[in-house]
């Protein structure tokens, strides 16, 4: 398998060695397919455990290979890919810092791909202290006073008809909970005890993400 075939196929666009759309987008009655969207320094493979149980569940999966650490870039080429796609509607899932990746995109990319349900797994959403000693596009950009997410957390954190879910732990070693809230109507969902690298793997986060992309809210709605 070439590198362009195996990143591809990661990708979930290449089957028994063709280059293909995902079918069940678009189809009659399909529940929408899924971008999962990787954190800091991430890539595709770390989504291998959540892309296998929703596609178990009968979702169509792209875990995106985002550009670097600009948030801002990444939600440009979330963008691009949901173009090239041409997907109508879609689910995302943010992992860490892949949440605001995910978050920008929504928020301030033009895009004919409606967003239904936006789900974050430990996502700095209101920042971490340690990113302020990181470049602003790598990584810096989390930083609680930061020029993005000023911006990004400026008027409503939910804006549209997207269903919007924050997913943390108490067991997050590098994000505090209350940097993962989402002001403004959101779904809030509380685990114990998980790891933030973890998180993409428990079983009972990949449980709460389906139902919220499902359109429930597992755990608390904070208007």
């Amino acid at each position: 398998m070439s590198r362009l075939a195996r990143r591809l196929w990661i990708l979930g666009l290449v089957t028994l060695g063709a280059i293909a759309t995902p079918s069940i987008a678009g189809a009659a009655n399909a529940p929408d397919p899924v971008m999962l969207v990787h954190g800091y320094r991430g890539d595709p493979s770390s989504w291998a455990d959540m892309k296998a149980f929703l596609e178990s569940h009968g979702r169509t999966v792209v875990a995106i290979d985002l550009p670097g650490e600009d948030n801002v870039a990444n939600a440009k080429a979330i963008g691009q890919t949901l173009k090239q796609l041409r997907w109508k509607s879609v689910d995302l899932v943010g992992q860490s810092m892949g949440g605001l990746s995910a978050r920008q995109f929504v928020k301030y990319v033009k895009s004919s791909t409606a967003v239904d349900a936006y789900v974050s797994l430990g996502t700095p959403q209101y920042g971490i202290i340690a990113a302020c000693l990181l470049p602003s596009t790598y990584g810096g950009q989390m930083c609680p006073s930061s020029s993005f997410l000023a911006r990004l957390n400026s008027g409503d954190d939910t804006p549209g008809s997207t269903a919007w879910t924050t997913i943390y732990s108490t067991g997050d070693e590098l994000v505090p909970n209350d940097s993962s809230r989402l002001d403004g109507g959101a779904c809030f969902v509380q685990f114990s005890g998980i790891l933030h690298n973890d998180m993409d793997n428990d079983a009972g986060i990949q449980a709460a993400t389906l139902a919220a992309i499902d359109g429930s809210c597992p755990g608390t709605f904070v208007p």
